[in-house]
Order: structure tokens, then C-alpha cells, then sequence
């Protein structure tokens, strides 16, 4: 109905339909924005030519500003511990993996166990046991610090108080080896969901749990954070992890959708409170990127056939967001009118997705991307036709200010990352076009 009546009011005025969107920006800081980061999986088996590979670390963790690295170790009931270090040194240590990207930037490792999604059979404390003694000797036997752990990837099968109970124990083994600085993030569930709300109110409720927890965590895919886990953390001191946010199947090299959808996702998160963002694998090869069923989950990837490095639009979408929201960033709320929280959450999409912060130097970026006229409409994923926004930002902070120039930049299935001149804010205010797919960055200059 809401885009019905704007329709209808704009060509009774004869006017091209070209809905209004106001976006308030509140006074005050939510979060900063303190980490952004990829997993990366085995790479020994890849056929990526060494200097390539090089370049695709400069590329995804240089370029992108990088600082938090996720690593993948099996660690179910049939895992014994032997197994799983060897498997991670030679997954990530052996293969130079974690030096190569602390190379580039990254200051955090995080840990993410998995175990796949079945109910656990070992009590929490054999499980947790056995997490606590890995982190201990991955530094002990090779020097490789781990900062913060899951307690395991997307693990549907937990029950709300079996996750409790392993965080608590889990803080417990980590003190009991001399490891107090590691943190704990939980439940990263694959949604953020009724089931993650449920964990979290478990947690919550065990002061013990609560207090062993550095930080929430879910993943960003059909349903991405909302402002119900956003109002979880304020004020706690907590932080809120979004470890794993990507799309499935075939990726072409100008997919403005998936651009868009993941662009959205980012902000969308950052808008409900995420302090760190992580895209799910940083770069891989493929035989075939032009048929491959599964080169969108890569920010990159290493096309064999072509013997070339393969970048999505979603990459240079995600150079511009960098720029514009570079780690130490503080967030500021804001919401739409029409439109509310704009949440990215199952079935109806938003029509548009947007961030207002403030940099570590001072200056300010604002970031919108439209997402209208994204495909396809699926079961769980519906989207609005697509339209032309005009956009009015309404920045408090800013409002003091008589002028202030920001400089424009542009991506979309035309341009990646292309510069285009200034905007002038007058008292806090901008109005600004914002087409189909499209993603504008603002920089106070």
C-alpha cells in the first residue's frame, strides 16, 4: 500500500514516481564498529599460482581493511583432539595462511567450531574440556593466539540451556589453563531468529554464563540482525558479532542483486548494533566461475579455466563501504520515514538499507543503498519493484553546521567505486536521488 499511495500522489502531481524516504539520524552513538574479517578454508588443495594467491590476500584483506580472521576447526564427539590440531596446522598454520593475513592487518583470530547441526551427545563439560585444552596448545605448541571462540557454528541441535552451559564451562577451562583474555561469542546462529532471541534470554538469565560472554553472535543471510538484538546489548558493555554473511549459487562479475542484498546486510547490521561484521570465505578457486553453483559464498575467487582473478560488483561495493566505514567508526541509529528500523528480515525486504557514522577522525560518513528491484522473489524473500528513491538525510549531529561538503561515491551495475563531485548539507540536511541497485557513499570532505 505505501508504495500504491506514493504512485498514486505522484502522478496526480504529474511528477515522475520517485518515492520520498526521510532518514533521522539520532544525536547520540549506538557502537563502534571495531572489526570487519572473512574465514578463509584450506587452500592446499586450491590451484591458485602463488603470486595470485599474494594478491588476492593484498586484495580481500589489505584492500578491505581487514582485521579479524575465522578459522575453522572440526570438533565433534568423533574429533579427538589430536585430529583437530593437526588439521588446523595444516589448514592454517602450515600453509601460512594466518601469517599471511596478519601480514595485511588482521589483529584477531577467531575460532569456529564445527560440529554440524545435530543435537551434542558428550556432556558440555567434555566438550567444552576439550575446546579449552585445543586453544591452549595451538599457542603453547605453535604460537597461535587464539582471541576469541565460538562455541560452535550454527548449532541448531543445542538446546537454549545445553549453549548456557557450555559457555559457562567453556570460561571455566579457559581460566583454569591461564587463558582469561580469550572471549566468548554465542550462539552465532544462522539466523537472527526467534531460536537465537531464545539462547540469548538463556544466557541472560545464568549471571555466570552471562558475565563469561564477550558477545552475542548470529549470521547475516535471509534474516540479518534486528533491533530486538540491538536493544539486547545496549548498555551492557557486550559486543555483537555477525561471523558469517554471504549468498549461495552462481555470481556473474556485474550482479547488481547480490551486490545490493549483501551491501544491505552490512548496513543493516551495523544499524542494529553489530560491532563486528565478518563475510563468510574470503577468497577460493573455482574451475569455472561462469557455472560455478557456488562462487557467490567468495568475495574473490580464482577462475582456473581463465586463469584470472574473478571480482564480483560485490567486492568494489564493499571497497567503497570500507572507505566510507572504516574500523573505529561510531554508528549512529537512525530510522526511515516511511519505513521504521528498515529491518532485513524474512519475507518483505526493505526498499532501502542505510548507516550514519561518525569516523575516527572526526568526520562524517553516510552510506545508503537501494534495494529495490533486486531478484529473484522467492518464498522466504520478497522485494519491491524496482524504483527511484528520493532520499533526505536528516543528520542531528550535523545540524549546527550552516555547510558542510561531502564527496560523492557511486557503484552500481555501471560503476564500481566511481567518484562523482560533492553534495552540499545545509543545516543537517541532504536530498539526494538514489536509483535501482544503487550504493552512495558520503564523506565529509
Amino acid at each position: 500500500m505505501f508504495w500504491l499511495t506514493l504512485f498514486s500522489a505522484a502522478m496526480a502531481r504529474g511528477q515522475p514516481a520517485s518515492p520520498p524516504v526521510t532518514l533521522t539520524v539520532d544525536r547520540n552513538p549506538a557502537q563502534t564498529l571495531a572489526g570487519f574479517g572473512c574465514s578463509l578454508v584450506d587452500l592446499n588443495d586450491t590451484q591458485i599460482p602463488l603470486p595470485l594467491q599474494a594478491e588476492l590476500f593484498t586484495r580481500v584483506f589489505g584492500d578491505l581493511r581487514m582485521n579479524v580472521l575465522r578459522l575453522w576447526v572440526q570438533s565433534g564427539p568423533t574429533r579427538t583432539l589430536a585430529q583437530m590440531k593437526s588439521e588446523f596446522y595444516r589448514a592454517y598454520v602450515d600453509s601460512g595462511i594466518i601469517a599471511a593475513a596478519k601480514k595485511q592487518g588482521v589483529n584477531n583470530l577467531l575460532l569456529a567450531p564445527a560440529r554440524g547441526e545435530g543435537s551434542p551427545p558428550e556432556p558440555m563439560s567434555e566438550y567444552a574440556g576439550k575446546l579449552a585444552e585445543f586453544i591452549h596448545d595451538v599457542e603453547a605448541e605453535r604460537g597461535i593466539k587464539i582471541d576469541v571462540t565460538g562455541i560452535a557454528n550454527e548449532p541448531a541441535g543445542f538446546q537454549p540451556a545445553q549453549l548456557t552451559e557450555a559457555v559457562r564451562q567453556l570460561r571455566r577451562q579457559l581460566d583454569a589453563r591461564e587463558l582469561p583474555d580469550v572471549g566468548i561469542i554465542a550462539p552465532e546462529a544462522a539466523s537472527a531468529d526467534d531460536w537465537a532471541l531464545r539462547c540469548i534470554a538463556s544466557l541472560q538469565a545464568d549471571p555466570a554464563a552471562w558475565a563469561a560472554l564477550r558477545g552475542i553472535a548470529t549470521h547475516s543471510y535471509n534474516m540479518a540482525a534486528t533491533s530486538a538484538f540491538a536493544k539486547i546489548i545496549a548498555g551492557t558493555g557486550r559486543q555483537y558479532w555477525m561471523t558469517e554473511a554471504a549468498d549461495n549459487g552462481n555470481e556473474c562479475a556485474a550482479d547488481a542483486s547480490l551486490a545490493a542484498s549483501t551491501a544491505a546486510r552490512f548496513l543493516n547490521d551495523l544499524n542494529c548494533g553489530v560491532t563486528h561484521w565478518l563475510y563468510f570465505i574470503g577468497f577460493h578457486d573455482s574451475p569455472d566461475v561462469t557455472n560455478d553453483a557456488d562462487n557467490a559464498t567468495k568475495l574473490m575467487v580464482y577462475d582456473r579455466k581463465g586463469q584470472r582473478i574473478f571480482r564480483p560488483l560485490k567486492y568494489d561495493y564493499f571497497c567503497q563501504l570500507r572507505s566510507a566505514l572504516p574500523n573505529g567508526s561510531r554508528i549512529f541509529p537512525l530510522k526511515a520515514q516511511p519505513g521504521g528500523d528498515l529491518v532485513f528480515t524474512y519475507g518483505q525486504k526493505p526498499f532501502l538499507n542505510a548507516v550514519a557514522a561518525q569516523r575516527p577522525d572526526g568526520r562524517w560518513s553516510l552510506a545508503m543503498v537501494n534495494l529495490t528491484g533486486v531478484r529473484p522473489d522467492t518464498a522466504i524473500s520478497k522485494w519491491h519493484p524496482a524504483t527511484s528513491l528520493q532520499v533526505k538525510w536528516d543528520v542531528a549531529g550535523l545540524a549546527g553546521e550552516p555547510t558542510v561538503s561531502l564527496s560523492i561515491y557511486r557503484s552500481d551495475a555501471e560503476r564500481r567505486f566511481a567518484s562523482d563531485g560533492n553534495a552540499i548539507m545545509h543545516g543537517g540536511t541532504l536530498t539526494l536521488d538514489l536509483r535501482p541497485g544503487e550504493l552512495i557513499t558520503l564523506i565529509q570532505e
